[in-house]
């Protein structure tokens, strides 16, 4: 009792199910009468452990199962539920969210090992294929001018250069000199030719280490070697 005209009351609703405490009033008219409100008992609820609430069944509380409101997923699919209901966890549910391509092993998710075998294979050839992309097209040094110098390597930039050396006449041509400065040089027919050549070596030499890789890849997914895969690297793969 809280004071001499309120006293604690506990709430339900038309289930039965416990909301919260409230007060209930004295009788003005009534000593010793309290004016209940609708749905609330003088009996205090039990304490409920979690997915649990305290119930009133007109007599006595007692506490039932509820998962009203979270989200469950299928043991089977992995596929959501929103529970709507009190009363207990559907069957072949879990509240245990998965996670991408995992399986239920009994009592808990787990990695479905081919589908994430097939699943890095693909991510890690991409990625091998867009590092021999970024190399290639990231530039090349040559010495066909007698020093060491630096020329571009966009798709645009090779068709320029193949033109160039097709044409077997001597031109001006971009490079960038080892201090980092850029200019159109001029080359002889024979020094084009020459920073051709490097320019095929360079992305053969890109091309076959990428090919490299992606053999080892390939006889890391065979074996099923997740771990294999994910060791894979450009910077790694072996000259």
């Amino acid at each position: 009792m809280t004071s001499t005209t309120t006293k604690t009351v506990f709430q339900t609703d038309h289930l039965g199910i416990y909301i919260g405490a409230t007060t209930a009033d004295a009788s003005p008219l009534e000593p010793g009468v309290w004016l209940i409100p609708a749905r609330c008992v003088e009996k205090a609820p039990p304490v409920a452990s979690e997915h649990q609430l305290p119930r009133w069944d007109g007599e006595l509380w007692t506490l039932i199962d509820s998962y009203a409101g979270l989200t469950a997923y299928s043991i089977e699919t992995g596929a959501p539920l929103v529970i709507e209901r009190h009363g207990q966890l559907p069957s072949g549910y879990t509240l245990q969210a998965p996670g991408q391509h995992q399986v239920w092993n009994g009592s808990g998710w787990q990695d479905d090992i081919p589908a994430v075998v097939e699943r890095d294979y693909i991510a890690k050839r991409n990625e091998i294929s867009a590092d021999c992309d970024r190399v290639i097209s990231g530039g090349f040094w040559s010495e066909a001018l007698g020093a060491r110098h630096f020329y571009s390597s966009t798709l645009e930039d090779q068709l320029n250069l193949t033109n160039m050396t097709m044409r077997a006449l001597p031109a001006a041509f971009p490079c960038v000199d080892v201090a980092g400065q850029k200019e159109f040089k001029e080359h002889t027919a024979a020094q084009l030719q020459l920073v051709c050549n490097g320019l095929c070596e360079f992305k053969l030499d890109a091309l076959q280490r990428a090919d490299r890789l992606k053999k080892a890849l390939e006889v890391a997914r065979l074996a099923k070697d997740v771990e294999a895969i994910a060791a894979l690297s450009w910077d790694e793969a072996p000259l």
